[in-house]
C-alpha cells in the first residue's frame, strides 16, 4: 500500500524552453496540406468543425472543395502545425481562427474557431505544437480560445503553465448552459 508521501504529484510547472526543445513549427495552411486534413477527416478528427465534417462519408474531391470553401469563408486565419512523428516531420494539426473585430476596435484579436488534430498526433505533439503556435502568434495578434469539457480545459491549463496564456473567465453561452472556460494569450 502506498503512503501519501510516496505518491508523486502531477507536474505543476513547465519550462517553455524545454517544451520547445524539439523541432516544431507552423505556417499558413497550403494546398498540399489538404491531403493531411483528408486523412484526419476520414478518422473523424474534423468532427468539431461540425456541418459536413461531422460525418465521414464525403469522397476526396468533395472533401477538398468543402474544406477549402469552409476555410476561405468561415475563417480569417488557418495554420498547419508540424511536429516530429513516428513517420517523420509531418502536419499534426490545424488551427482555424477568425477576427473578432477588424476596424472599429482599438485592439483587435482573433478567436480560435477550431483546433483539429490529426489521428497520428501524440499528446506530446499536441502540447509542443500548441505551445509553439501560441507563443509565436501572440507577438502578432492576441488570440482567445474557448475550452468546453474537462479534456480541453486540462489541455489549455497545461499551455497556461508555460506562461503564454491565461484563463480569463467562464461563459455559459457557447455550449447550451454548460460552463466553458475562456483563455487568452498573454502579451510577451
Amino acid at each position: 500500500m502506498k503512503h501519501e508521501r510516496d505518491i508523486k504529484p502531477a507536474k505543476t510547472w513547465w519550462r517553455l524552453k524545454k517544451t520547445l526543445a524539439r523541432n516544431v513549427s507552423f505556417r499558413p495552411i497550403e494546398d498540399e496540406d489538404v491531403k493531411y486534413a483528408w486523412a484526419a477527416y476520414k478518422k473523424g478528427c474534423l468532427a468539431p468543425m461540425a456541418g459536413v465534417f461531422a460525418e465521414t462519408g464525403m469522397k476526396a474531391d468533395e472533401f477538398k472543395a468543402a474544406f477549402e470553401q469552409t476555410v476561405f469563408t468561415r475563417y480569417h486565419g488557418a495554420w498547419t502545425l508540424f511536429a516530429q512523428t513516428a513517420k517523420g516531420y509531418l502536419p499534426v494539426g490545424f488551427v482555424l481562427a477568425f477576427h473578432s473585430h477588424t476596424e472599429h476596435v482599438m485592439s483587435p484579436f482573433m478567436i480560435v474557431g477550431d483546433i483539429v488534430w490529426c489521428p497520428w498526433a501524440t499528446g506530446r505533439n499536441k502540447i509542443e505544437s500548441a505551445v509553439n503556435f501560441f507563443n509565436i502568434i501572440r507577438n502578432t495578434i492576441p488570440m482567445v480560445d474557448y475550452a468546453h469539457g474537462e479534456t480541453n480545459k486540462r489541455f489549455f491549463e497545461t499551455i497556461c503553465k508555460h506562461g503564454i496564456m491565461r484563463r480569463v473567465g467562464t461563459t455559459f453561452n457557447v455550449v447550451k448552459g454548460e460552463p466553458t472556460a475562456i483563455y487568452e494569450t498573454r502579451a510577451s
